[in-house]
């Protein structure tokens, strides 16, 4: 007989036990336990907060200390743009006009030449002897033509034979004419003075016409600035006013000295031509530079430094700074902008009147409605002066 464990106490002992009531006075016992339980947590918590806000604003609002400025108002025509290129006044490429090996290489890339001096000799050897073959033939030819012109002032040769002399003595004298002429082109002299480019060509290697010897670029102070202007902005263009050219960072004025006779029909825009005199700009021919022209009448436009700025994928703003309650507060005002003005100011086209008083610089740590301490040019000296005596003294100590 197998014995087999009871399944439950009814099966162990044979009786079943009672089972265990919850008086509602043990419920309700407990959730009022729970619930003080929880508020005395949330009024702790509650306190804490609170605590922390009135540290917080124990402490005064922070002031952005920043240079102040006004929105001025400047008369100016309406600008127009281009993209312009310099232009030497004085260049050349100098190029190969007769076949043949190079004899004679008296220049090195980016030598400084003289007008007149010889840069490049192909081999003339075959040509000098045929003008030496020549000028001894056109001598002969010469002195017979002499000879016969005397016997005809004598009366003792006829008209014919003197003309005929002197028809062949003139032939000789254009054929040593013409082989001179094959040696000069067969040497590059330069046509200014000025400044080569670089080049490759070695004495002894053989060149066919067209072949580029170098790129000779004048040293004169001038600078050409080729650019175009659209339809609508030549008729209001005044020619006897300047241009500014926009260079590295420094402005020019370009005097207009040409114009292109017809508009180009792909781009419908005119061809100009103007001359920097005096030109003393880092950018060498070929650069490309801004061109700015006066298209129209004068009229007042609102300027702001560069600074005042803060562009942002959303637009630009201007912080404009009011008084209230004896304090300075920024309101940010999203702007139109207009073309640069030089390099410190841009042209504000709407979105900030002309007398407005703006934050100058240090727009980036400003925020709308943010207080804002106002400085001072001899406040800012007087730090930036302090911050630099400090610097040393630091360094002294380490």
């Amino acid at each position: 007989m197998t014995y087999q464990e009871p399944h439950s106490e009814a099966d162990a002992t044979g009786e079943t036990p009672p089972r265990r009531k919850f008086h509602p006075r043990s419920w309700a016992i407990a959730g009022a336990a729970s619930v003080i339980l929880v508020g005395g947590l949330a009024f702790t918590k509650y306190t804490q907060v609170m605590a922390a806000i009135a540290y917080g604003q124990s402490f005064p609002e922070p002031a952005e200390a920043v240079m102040v400025a006004r929105a001025e108002t400047v008369s100016r025509a309406p600008l127009t743009t281009s993209i312009g290129e310099l232009q030497a006044v004085d260049r050349v490429d100098l190029r190969i006009e007769r076949s043949g090996v190079i004899t004679k290489l008296s220049f090195k890339s980016g030598d400084l030449v003289k007008r007149g001096q010889v840069l490049l000799q192909v081999d003339t050897s075959e040509e000098r002897a045929d003008l030496t073959a020549a000028e001894v033939e056109a001598q002969r030819a010469r002195t017979d033509a002499e000879r016969e012109a005397e016997l005809l002032a004598r009366g003792a040769a006829a008209a014919a034979v003197a003309e005929q002399a002197e028809a062949l003595a003139a032939s000789a004298d254009a054929r040593v004419a013409a082989l001179r002429a094959a040696i000069d082109r067969k040497t590059i002299r330069a046509p200014f003075t000025g400044r080569v480019g670089i080049t490759d060509l070695q004495p002894g290697q053989y060149v066919s016409e067209g072949d580029l010897v170098a790129t000779l670029v004048g040293t004169q102070s001038g600078m050409y600035v080729d650019f175009t202007l659209p339809q609508d902005a030549v008729a209001a263009l005044d020619r006897k006013k300047p241009v500014r050219a926009l260079i590295a960072g420094e402005t020019f004025d370009a005097r207009i000295v040409a114009t292109e006779p017809s508009i180009d029909a792909a781009s419908r825009s005119l061809g100009y031509r103007a001359v920097i005199e005096n030109y003393k700009g880092a950018l060498p021919a070929g650069s490309l530079v801004t061109v700015e022209a006066d298209a129209g009448a004068l009229r007042d436009t609102v300027v702001v430094p560069r600074t005042a700025v803060l562009r942002s994928p959303y637009g630009s703003t201007v912080f404009a700074l009011q008084e209230k309650d004896g304090e300075t507060r920024a309101k940010a005002l999203l702007v139109e902008l207009g073309p640069a003005l030089g390099s410190d100011q841009v042209i504000v086209n709407s979105g900030l009147d002309a007398g407005t008083v703006i934050a100058a610089d240090g727009v980036f740590k400003l925020r709308d409605g943010g207080l804002v301490r106002p400085i001072t040019e001899a406040e800012k000296a007087k730090a930036v002066a302090a911050k630099s005596a400090a610097k040393p003294a630091a360094e002294d100590k380490k």
